[in-house]
């Protein structure tokens, strides 16, 4: 994940120099290691500061600098000396980001001005140049923005993806015990989704996955989650949803599946007509907190099996019951 969150940066015309909580250096764009003279392969790990220093020791980069490590930092305009004995003087930012799994990580944004300096502000002036690394920051902001949000979204449906679905169970058991109202979890699977696939080829089965992906966002109220589990198989989280809701939420998205049609890419005009099977559970909350449950993947498996036993009915059904069943 974090080789293709680095890629972002490669043909950046500034430097760019990523480093964790204990400054050690994690990545540098090929104009970081021009500038700096040096090689990311023989650096990488190495605490940034024993290669490069700056005139300004408040840098979160420095031994003791604490600036930019809480907050976006202005920029700064420092000089610079490497171990090698390069110099020169470059304009800093430094910045914390925050990626899943990777929560401590900074980036630092060097854009140089020791030319401009040696050849003069007659050559072209300081505000310009502080425009343009505006610019290229705003590029970094709305990559880091798009990049976080494609890690969460399933590209073929446009829903969340698995990684997306494990962020929000987590927080919506949470909020089901503090609230103290019932949550609904359903699973569903798109019916005989590899005969269909077999039948008239992939492309057509990619387009049935997004036309339910459409139905689902459609059927769902503002409060509550879909996302993609994999493969043809779906799941909703159902903020504040007791049985009777439940019952409502499923047969509704059964009716939209089997009643929307999909073109038949290959025929235009046809249509070709899906189904889906769907198993939830509405999960009690005094009973969750009495349970000890913290595996969300337990009421994933009930609500897994009243699935099965949808299919086993014959399929374009649901079933679903509350958890824990009462006696």
């Amino acid at each position: 994940m974090l080789d293709q969150f680095f890629k972002i940066f490669d043909d950046f015309l500034d430097g760019v120099m990523i480093f964790n909580d204990q400054r050690e250096i994690l990545y540098l764009n090929s104009t970081c290691e021009n500038l700096f003279n040096l090689r990311l392969k023989r650096v990488i790990g190495k605490k940034c500061f024993e290669h490069v220093t700056f005139n300004q020791d408040h840098l979160f980069c420095m031994p003791n600098g604490e600036t930019g490590k809480n907050s976006s930092s202005q920029y700064f305009e420092v000089e610079f000396r490497t171990q090698k004995n390069t110099s020169g003087k470059v304009q800093v930012m430094i910045e914390p980001i925050s990626l899943e799994n990777f929560p401590s990580l900074w980036l630092a944004y060097f854009h140089n001005v020791t030319d401009e300096i040696n050849l003069s502000s007659a050559y072209i002036s300081e505000s310009k140049e502080k425009a343009k690394a505006n610019v290229e920051l705003f590029k970094v902001q709305g990559d880091l923005k798009e990049y976080s949000s494609m890690a969460l979204t399933d590209q073929m449906t446009g829903l969340g993806n698995y990684r997306f679905f494990e962020q929000q169970i987590v927080k919506a058991l949470n909020v089901c015990t503090i609230d103290q109202k019932p949550l609904g979890l359903v699973m569903m699977d798109v019916d005989k989704f590899k005969v269909f696939n077999d039948t008239y080829g992939h492309q057509q089965g990619d387009e049935v996955l997004k036309h339910v992906g459409a139905c689902l966002t459609k059927s769902i109220r503002a409060t509550d989650i879909v996302a993609r589990y994999g493969g043809e198989e779906f799941v909703m989280i159902l903020n504040n949803c007791p049985i009777e809701g439940l019952e409502i939420v499923c047969e509704k998205v059964r009716k939209a599946i089997e009643e929307t049609l999909v073109p038949y890419l290959k025929e235009p005009g046809e249509n070709l007509k899906v189904t889906m099977s769907l198993g939830g559970i509405s999960i009690d909350p005094q009973q969750l907190i009495e349970s000890g449950i913290s595996d969300f993947k337990t009421l994933l498996e009930k609500a897994d099996k009243n699935l099965y036993q949808a299919k086993n009915q014959g399929r374009n059904r649901f079933i679903v019951s509350s958890w824990p069943e009462k006696k």
